[in-house]
């Protein structure tokens, strides 16, 4: 079982931050028992149990099941409304959008991190989700007849798969069909560059996702359950 520490997370937080992996209940007993070594390199540590064995330590608290979708890309229907973000910095409705994507995020979800944490990480994930030269980095964005906007998605992709990032739809425009015209939109434009797959994660909590990613023909390739072990 490799410890490893988390350079970007550890700056970004201003805490000592690692993740471990988790395959059996002789690695989660063994983690456990090196609480006090383990103390002295780490303030947090991301267990992912992937085998589904349990983890629990005294600190330690289940803060996700992530589950990673999939579908393979259609010919679908492109809508007029939905359009490609081209600025390198987010507009403000796009900021807003980016924090109501999160919530159910264990980043929200856990009050140990410093306050401010959640909101400064969604900030700077929309802001590298712009695209970029030398990127494939796209903002799908769904305007109204009022020239507002109300939903957007984020993407990168690489050869033959797409990964969706951010995911949000304005609460006074939800169960209209925006977030469909957006996800048809994406699908159908991956489909013509030649992307095959399309993946996206979320939060088993999250159930109104969930079902919407499958009403979209997503299926579930992988559940993992995440605990924050505070050191």
């Amino acid at each position: 079982m490799e410890i490893r520490a988390l350079q970007w997370d550890s700056d970004f937080f201003g805490l000592r931050i690692g993740r471990a992996d988790i395959q059996s209940g002789e690695d989660a007993h063994f983690l456990s028992a090196r609480h006090d070594e383990l103390k002295q390199q780490f303030d947090l540590l991301y267990i992912f149990d992937q085998h589904h064995v349990g983890f629990a330590a005294p600190c330690s608290q289940l803060v996700d099941e992530k589950i990673l979708y999939s579908k393979s890309c259609e010919p679908r229907k492109q809508y007029s409304d939905v359009t490609f973000f081209n600025q390198t910095t987010p507009s403000e409705d796009l900021y807003r959008l980016a924090l109501v994507s999160g919530g159910y995020s264990r980043f929200k979800l856990d009050n140990r991190f410093p306050k401010g944490c959640y909101e400064r990480l969604y900030t700077r994930w929309i802001e590298n989700s712009c695209p970029k030269e030398g990127t494939n980095k796209q903002i799908l964005t769904f305007i109204n007849a009022q020239n507002a906007l109300k939903g957007m998605i984020t993407i990168d992709y690489q050869g033959e798969v797409g990964h969706i990032g951010l995911v949000a739809v304005d609460s006074d425009a939800q169960h209209q069909g925006i977030g469909g015209k957006i996800m048809s939109t994406l699908d159908g434009y991956l489909f013509n560059l030649g992307v095959k797959t399309l993946e996206v994660p979320t939060q088993k909590a999250n159930t109104d996702a969930c079902r919407w990613y499958e009403k979209n023909g997503f299926v579930i390739q992988s559940i993992t359950p995440i605990y924050h072990w505070w050191l």
